[in-house]
């Protein structure tokens, strides 16, 4: 199975007298390119619309002579986020079409493998697609659980509102994954109708165990999704509980405060209203210190004596 990542009819026509399978992988093509590959394979014109459109959501549409497939793989980027990657495969007889607006590495490593099999067909580079992006979703999930981890420690140690906003972040990278994630693996469920769909199976059986592999490690990546968003809503609940705790322990010290000084404010104000018989008591150095300084410092000893006798 040949290769190509361009048009290229000359090449496309000999593969095809030649009775040779080939995979043409396009990454953003322009419109010439489209409607020249319309061309040179087997393609419904409603297959050829959802192509150009793209933002389809994960189904397979089975035309007579050909079948659209439109399947998801997460793209990882750095510090745990992810976004969704769309590929379309065009499948015909004797050949794949691929079709993807960014170079994915899923593709990338697909190809390796097909490349390593000269002898694979449609089925093979099917299989391969199929299996790298959902090994793609189960690295993406990988890269969660790291960043609920650090998460965790540091939402205890100090959470702040960055944290929140990560937490919300995950939150939706999943919900987004989730609605592409469910359907393709039913898609490739048991009993689907995807080994119809490639005309020239060499090994329909075989094709039909390695799709149920598939199937199971996007089941595995449903499940370990379904226990992030858990997490996550258990994480959420963990910040809210820590940030509700430190604004008791705010204002336990305000009021703390707040007590101390309530005598002080009393004393000093009542020695501020210039009564004409207080100032005239008040003549002498010793009296000022007991009555003024003395009273603050006394009421200030008996209500620490207080809380601490109450806490």
């Amino acid at each position: 199975m040949e290769i190509l990542d361009s048009v290229d009819p000359e090449r496309i026509h000999a593969l095809r007298q030649s009775g040779e399978s080939f995979w043409l992988d396009l990454i953003d093509p322009t419109a010439a390119d489209l409607e020249q590959m319309r061309g040179l394979v087997t393609m419904h014109p409603l297959a050829f619309e959802d192509t150009v459109e793209f933002g389809q959501r994960a189904k397979l549409d089975n035309y007579p002579g050909s079948a659209l497939l439109v399947a998801y793989g997460a793209v990882s980027g750095a510090d745990a986020r992810s976004r969704l990657g769309e590929v379309h495969l065009h499948i015909s007889p004797g050949a794949l079409v691929t079709v993807t607006r960014e170079p994915l590495s899923a593709l990338m490593d697909a190809r390796r493998d097909v490349a390593a099999h000269p002898s694979a067909h449609p089925g093979h580079a099917v299989h391969g697609v199929l299996d790298a992006l959902a090994d793609s979703f189960l690295t993406a999930l990988d890269g969660v659980e790291d960043a609920i981890d650090d998460l965790q420690e540091s939402v205890v140690e100090h959470p702040t509102t960055a944290h929140r906003q990560r937490i919300f972040e995950l939150r939706r990278q999943l919900i987004d994954m989730r609605r592409v994630l469910v359907p393709q693996r039913d898609l490739l469920a048991p009993g689907a109708e995807l080994a119809g769909a490639i005309r020239d199976l060499h090994d329909e059986q075989g094709f039909r165990h390695a799709l149920r592999d598939v199937h199971d490690h996007l089941d595995h990546a449903a499940s370990l999704l379904a226990a992030h968003r858990e997490q996550l809503a258990g994480l959420l609940d963990l910040y809210l509980t820590e940030v509700s705790t430190r604004l008791n322990e705010v204002m336990k010290r305000l009021t703390v405060i707040a007590t101390v000084f309530l005598p002080l404010s009393f004393l000093v104000g009542f020695f501020g209203m210039n009564f004409a018989w207080l100032t005239a008591a008040l003549t002498p150095l010793w009296t000022f210190a007991i009555f003024g300084v003395g009273l603050l410092l006394v009421s200030t000893v008996a209500v620490v004596w207080y809380l601490r006798r109450t806490d």
